[in-house]
């Protein structure tokens, strides 16, 4: 039976967790902070990062001519934040909250909203995106933009044989103690009657070839087709400004929507 969403992975304290910028810093989005950015630029400075993770997005951002609001359900990550904040002087003001995708408190007036990788995708359920979708539009002032970033709908969906599966594990060193950090992808199935990709994940920590840590975690994305994403616009009084299939050239993996509240 899958869980209602997809944040579990990212609860507590684990290998994966505390290792999340190094293990999940992908090509697939590398130049999403110089789109954020030049948007930012022309919207105005009222902003929220929506399902932070580490406040990736919103350090990138951070200005003290802006108003950043960053949440996520995960205490883990929330606290990282906050300790980072507060030792991370000129950063620029940084509101952090603990709060889900779904049941979000509108802020109301926002220019600028980032559901950043794959954020959205989490919400494993057609209504907790719905609910999700017209909390944040609420939040938007008109001719605001809301960016959902997911995976692509159909790369999701389609079987993924052994040899793929294989090219997502690694092992890479870090920076200190002769340790190192090996994930490897176990299995990844789709259910076609949830929409939901499952991926099961095991994380060592070694030194010198030697386990110290041993941990396996399922990661679950909701397969999202462009029409949910067109008939949440319609029904939630906006409209979809710019799609693309990455974030620069020679990227076509992933699916990020610009919608403006009309």
């Amino acid at each position: 039976m899958l869980p209602e969403d997809g944040t579990a992975f990212y609860a507590g304290r684990g290998i994966a967790t505390a290792l999340y910028d190094r293990l999940f810093a992908a090509p697939s989005i590398a130049g999403d902070l110089d789109y954020y950015r030049a948007l930012s630029a022309a919207l105005g400075g009222r902003i929220v990062d929506a399902a932070c993770g580490t406040g990736r997005i919103a350090k990138a951002l951070a200005h003290p001519g802006r108003r950043i609001l960053a949440f996520d359900s995960s205490p883990f990550f929330i606290a990282g934040l906050k300790r980072e904040l507060a030792t991370t002087p000129g950063m620029g003001p940084i509101a952090v909250r603990a709060a889900r995708l779904d049941t979000f408190d509108a802020t109301g007036a926002v220019d600028l909203i980032a559901i950043g990788y794959y954020g959205f995708a989490h919400l494993l359920t057609a209504a907790a995106r719905e609910a999700c979708f017209g909390r944040l539009v609420e939040s938007l002032r008109r001719g605001g933009r809301l960016v959902i970033h997911v995976p692509r709908h159909d790369l999701l969906t389609r079987h993924v044989p052994p040899r793929e599966l294989a090219g997502l594990s690694f092992e890479r060193p870090l920076p200190s103690g002769g340790l190192s950090i090996r994930q490897d992808a176990e299995s990844m199935t789709f259910d076609p009657g949830s929409g939901v990709r499952t991926i099961r994940m095991r994380y060592r920590l070694l030194r010198d070839g030697i386990a110290l840590r041993d941990e396996r975690a399922a990661l679950h994305y909701a397969a999202v087709p462009p029409a949910e994403i067109e008939g949440l616009a319609c029904r939630h009084g906006a409209r979809i400004v710019r799609t693309m299939a990455g974030f620069r050239d020679g990227v076509d993996s992933e699916a990020v929507y610009e919608i403006e509240r009309t």
